[in-house]
């Protein structure tokens, strides 16, 4: 079986101590391709050397909305050049976290607002997070006129995830959908229709069952992740991974 993590973060420790043991653990379980994900200028610029060093990653680049309160000025210039690189496949993340007090609210707005702008303008997908703030991230999607994108690490119920589908986003899933009582998050996974469906480690964070608690998280686990939506589809993990290879590898480019 072959697999694409589509959202993890070797560029931050403690991962990035040891990409080259990181990626081979991950080709040797399936993993072909990663996608490895910017939260501020400097981890996207490390996303981007690592994706100039492995031919399996590929790079996003843009402001995490927990990191906008530390941005430079004219961080957009900076991001724009970034997605010039042929291996940046997307903008992000970006998105809003009401979660953490980081960054307020009003700015992490605008920040989602110009990295939707730039991936409308560069024609490249976003990578959104969202944490306790759905409300507002379903009114900033639906009253913008991008419509390439993925919510990661999905983390809300039916009703959120409907219109943003409908809006023509896709949804990935971390080891959050192993977790036993996150009821929301498998019935979405069970639910969605299966061409809009990707998976991520988001690691080092979020380590998925049968390792749940054990850190740092790697792309080596992803197909626990495929294993468990499967179960809940009730397909073949087999059938699981190849469309979801297949929806990543159309939705990135790669």
């Amino acid at each position: 079986m072959k697999f694409i993590d589509t959202h993890c973060h070797i560029n931050i420790k403690p991962l990035l101590e040891r990409p080259d043991e990181v990626v081979e653990a991950a080709l040797i379980q399936g993993v072909e391709k990663m996608v490895v994900i910017g939260i501020d200028i400097e981890t996207s610029a490390q996303a981007i050397e690592l994706a100039e060093k492995f031919p399996q990653i590929y790079a996003a680049a843009g402001i995490h909305p927990n990191d906008c309160s530390r941005a430079p000025d004219h961080w957009e210039n900076e991001i724009l050049d970034m997605l010039s690189h042929p291996k940046v496949v997307a903008v992000g993340e970006t998105g809003l976290d009401y979660y953490w007090d980081d960054s307020p609210p009003d700015l992490q707005k605008i920040f989602f607002r110009d990295h939707l702008d730039l991936a409308l303008a560069t024609g490249k997908p976003v990578i959104v997070h969202n944490r306790e703030a759905d409300a507002d991230i379903v009114q900033q999607i639906l009253e913008h006129g991008n419509n390439i994108g993925v919510f990661h690490c999905w983390p809300s119920p039916w009703d959120i995830a409907k219109p943003l589908l409908d809006k023509g986003y896709h949804i990935s899933f971390t080891g959050t959908v192993t977790f036993k009582k996150n009821e929301a998050v498998q019935d979405v996974a069970t639910r969605m229709p299966l061409e809009r469906l990707m998976l991520e480690t988001d690691s080092p964070f979020l380590t998925p069952v049968p390792h749940r608690g054990k850190r740092p998280n790697e792309p080596k686990y992803i197909p626990h992740i495929a294993a468990k939506i499967a179960e809940l589809r009730g397909i073949a993990v087999e059938d699981l991974a190849r469309k979801t290879t297949i929806n990543a590898e159309v939705f990135f480019k790669i």
